[in-house]
């Protein structure tokens, strides 16, 4: 009992639970160009391959190191006082709660040029946010830390996600959309107000105190600098052996649920599964999986080491495609329960893995860029190629689509087997 209550300590330590709250704000929106997003168009009759299409809405997140270096090397006027981390993700949390007022006045398929817009704002603001908290999390934990901190994100950012998806689906089934959204906002208003409480990384007010001193006096000698930074940012990463294939797998990885992931609320709706059921089991349910998974990869990566751990969960990410089949066959929702389990327990493992092995490849001096970078890479199987799943449904059908993403997991496997020399003396404990 007492090694049990010890495992959890960990969590339970300022930084951490810092870290956990940034985690749940960044989970909340990303839902919203995700599975709810499909719920909501679905709800509302829009057709599959617009569905589909509209995974590009989010590709703010898969260019997001574009930007990087402003909110990596510059505070924001007035929001700034805060301090460079938190004075940024007070000004995201503000602008998603605007977005989310926004949403709450308009139908999706009689304004879909208006709705697209504002989904696109939501993730640009989305994306931007997580530049931010990844940043911050990097920053504020020692390496030795990250392992934990990894962990702690991961599970809030479910929790968020939980809250986007089990929550707004199973509400509506009583509540009008516009409610919803207004609720939202309320919600992204209190986490803004949380905010102004959370510490900010000594890192980042050193350099804040540096730059009051070294900063140039005209536009374009920011521009220069900020030009400077983020070349010297890039080099810092290029230099490594194999760099770009770290980044080609980086992409590969999560390939088998970036193309599948895109329709599957779209695929519950098909099977007959209501709002509530698909809510409860792979939100409420999922949420206990994924969680379960993130908290085991803490103690596995440690015990057989992040080389092996990704090789394993690679395949595994590949092979739980295949539960979507047992949907497929046997519809009642003991079906859908078994493949959720499945699903969200690898999903979390790999996911809180992925979050340490990406922290891990950054260097402190340049943490915002950098993850950035990484985990931008890391979606854009989902946001470019996402964009495709709608069509190959309604030209192939589910099953054909499946078992075709199952098989993704081959390119990702070859590459780690290419960098595993790189891979292998990354640890949390260095």
């Amino acid at each position: 009992m007492e090694s049990m209550i010890e495992s959890f300590e960990p969590y339970l330590k300022r930084q951490n639970l810092a870290v956990a709250l940034f985690g749940f704000s960044s989970g909340l929106p990303i839902m919203m160009t995700l599975m709810t997003l499909t719920y909501w168009l679905s709800s509302h009759g829009v057709k599959k391959e617009m569905i589909g299409l509209a995974s590009l809405l989010g590709l703010p997140y898969a260019f997001k190191f574009l930007w990087a270096p402003l909110l990596d090397q510059y505070r924001l006027p007035l929001f700034g006082l805060l301090g460079r981390r938190k004075g940024w993700i007070l000004f995201f949390q503000l602008g998603l709660a605007l977005v989310f007022v926004g949403l709450s006045f308009i139908d999706p398929k009689s304004s879909p040029i208006l709705t697209g817009l504002l989904i696109f704002i939501l993730a640009f603001f989305s994306a931007s946010q997580d530049i931010v908290i990844d940043a911050y999390r990097i920053d504020y934990l020692t390496p030795e830390e990250q392992s934990y901190g990894s962990s702690s994100s991961l599970m809030t950012y479910r929790l968020g996600m939980l809250v986007m998806g089990a929550g707004v689906l199973s509400l509506s089934d009583y509540l009008s959309w516009g409610v919803i959204f207004m609720l939202l906002a309320g919600l992204f208003m209190t986490l803004a107000i949380v905010t102004l409480f959370i510490t900010e990384p000594e890192i980042t007010l050193e350099a804040d105190k540096s730059e009051e001193h070294d900063a140039p006096k005209t536009i374009k000698g920011h521009l220069r600098n900020l030009f400077k930074s983020t070349m010297l940012t890039f080099k810092q990463f290029f230099i490594r052996d194999k760099s770009l294939i770290i980044l080609f797998f980086i992409i590969c990885y999560k390939l088998p649920d970036a193309i599948s992931g895109v329709m599957v609320a779209d695929f519950y709706t098909d099977m007959g599964y209501n709002g509530t059921q698909i809510g409860v089991v792979t939100k409420v349910y999922g949420l206990i999986a994924t969680l379960i998974g993130a908290f085991v990869a803490g103690s596995v990566i440690r015990t057989i080491g992040i080389y092996q751990s990704l090789l394993y969960s690679a395949v595994a990410i590949g092979v739980t495609n295949l539960g979507y089949l047992l949907i497929l066959h046997y519809p009642p929702i003991h079906s859908l329960v078994i493949a959720i389990t499945l699903e969200n327990f690898v999903s979390g493992f790999a996911s809180a893995l992925f979050i340490m092995f990406l922290s891990l490849l950054c260097d402190r001096n340049y943490s915002a860029t950098q993850y950035a970078l990484l985990s931008s890479l890391s979606a854009v199987g989902l946001r470019l190629l996402g964009g495709s799943s709608g069509f190959l449904v309604a030209e192939y059908g589910w099953y054909d689509f499946f078992i075709g993403t199952a098989f993704l997991f081959i390119p990702g496997v070859i590459l780690l087997f290419v960098i595993r020399r790189e891979v292998k003396p990354l640890t949390p404990m260095e």
